[in-house]
């Protein structure tokens, strides 16, 4: 009571109220672009989510332990700015102050920055990702890039859900850095570039709305399925058996090569065709990121990345269904050992709301189900098992059968003797 008596010794209840009111209308109608992670789980990765050497947006803004890439900050704009001597500061500084309303109104929480200190943050930053990746193309000794570690965790921070700005800053420092040179598709390509460790499977056309730097990734690297793609509104099959147990049920994998597409998993007739996928502990925090911010998005958006984490991780849920799928040569271990793979599986999808109308899989569900459900497949992969399991198996069993035909030949010709 006497925190809410102070408040309204400094402002009136009703002046208070307008005052909220007025910002929470900041934007009027423009959707979030730029997303926090719930807090429980962020608690429960920090590491996946934090950034851990440079801070961009306002969420991480001013951090202790992320101070020391500040002054390199303000080096970037000095040599951003030497890149062509007909821009000044000023007109910098111009620009982001003509985007400031639309920029404030993409993130979901709002950020506790004065009007200054915000103009000042998506300069720096906007600048700073620009000259980032300037330097990182004409290969020119830096002090920051040349260091070992320094370009994978830049790299690795600017792909974080909660460190970003809105794209469209980068896109009006770049124009009016590179004069006649800019433009998006000039911009894109050099973003693309470096933010991938492959060739990007699809480019955003002109046209398409880019909220920044993960989103541009996604829309890059990880396979788009169109909307036609059905979405199963009553998945009756939410589940299905671990790799061991499908292949005691008679299934058979098998690694399915596709260039582009992670994610062309097929079932048919018993056969469960599946790309390599390369467990890496380094592709952690970009791929729970990506998770996060296909959960942002629209629900009428199909949830491929989601689907699929969840599909391998109903798929290798022990060591021994990793052991099989890397011997079949679809999974591919870095990590310590088999165990720790199944654990990279089952917590990659931590915190995620699966709606099972987004599930693009639950049709390869419901057949895989059906067959492993079926009596011919399970009972003929346990004959094979049991008696066809090795070539000691087989040879027996040869044995065996000419031993029954040679008795039942000799018991023939005992009954019934050959007439002279």
């Amino acid at each position: 009571m006497a925190a809410a008596g102070t408040r309204r010794a400094r402002m009136p209840l009703e002046d208070f109220v307008l005052a909220k009111l007025n910002t929470h209308g900041v934007g009027g109608t423009q959707p979030f672009t730029i997303f926090r992670v719930p807090a429980y789980v962020r608690e429960s990765n920090r590491t996946a989510y934090q950034p851990r050497m440079v801070s961009i947006g306002p969420y991480y803004n001013g951090d202790a332990a992320l101070r020391a890439m500040e002054d390199h900050k303000w080096r970037y704009l000095h040599d951003l700015l030497n890149r062509n001597v007909q821009v000044t500061s000023s007109l910098l500084i111009q620009e982001m102050q003509s985007l400031e309303a639309r920029a404030f109104a993409c993130y979901s929480e709002r950020p506790e920055l004065n009007s200054d200190d915000f103009v000042q943050m998506r300069l720096l930053d906007g600048c700073f990702i620009l000259e980032f990746f300037f330097k990182w193309h004409t290969k020119k000794p830096d002090a920051l890039c040349d260091v070992g570690w320094g370009t994978t965790l830049i790299t690795t921070d600017l792909l974080l859900l909660e460190n970003q700005i809105p794209f469209f800053i980068i896109e009006r420092l770049y124009d009016v850095i590179a004069g006649a040179q800019g433009g998006r598709e000039n911009l894109v390509t050099l973003l693309l570039e470096y933010i991938g460790d492959k060739e990007p499977i699809a480019r955003p056309s002109g046209t398409e709305e880019i909220n920044h730097l993960l989103h541009l990734y996604y829309v890059s690297f990880m396979p788009q399925w169109s909307p036609h793609v059905p979405a199963f509104k009553e998945a009756e099959t939410r589940v299905i058996p671990r790799a061991t147990e499908m292949s005691e049920a008679g299934v058979t994998f098998v690694m399915r090569r596709s260039d582009h597409d992670m994610f062309a998993v097929k079932f048919d007739s018993g056969v469960m065709e599946i790309p390599v996928v390369e467990v890496d502990d380094m592709k952690r925090p970009l791929l729970v990121n990506l998770i996060a911010f296909e959960q942002s998005r629209g629900e009428e958006k199909p949830r491929v990345l989601t689907s699929y984490v969840a599909l391998m991780s109903m798929l290798a849920r022990t060591k021994e269904d990793v052991e099989l799928l890397r011997r079949h040569g679809i999974l591919v271990n870095l990590l310590a050992n088999d165990e720790a793979a199944a654990q990279f599986f089952s917590h990659l999808g931590d915190g995620t709301a699966m709606s099972y109308d987004q599930q693009v899989f639950a049709g390869l569900y419901k057949d895989v189900q059906r067959y492993c459900d079926s009596w011919w497949p399970r009972n003929r992969a346990l004959l094979i098992r049991d008696y066809f399991g090795s070539p000691w198996s087989v040879i027996s069993i040869i044995v065996a059968g000419l031993v029954v035909a040679l008795t039942a030949t000799q018991t023939y010709f005992t009954v019934f003797p050959r007439q002279h």
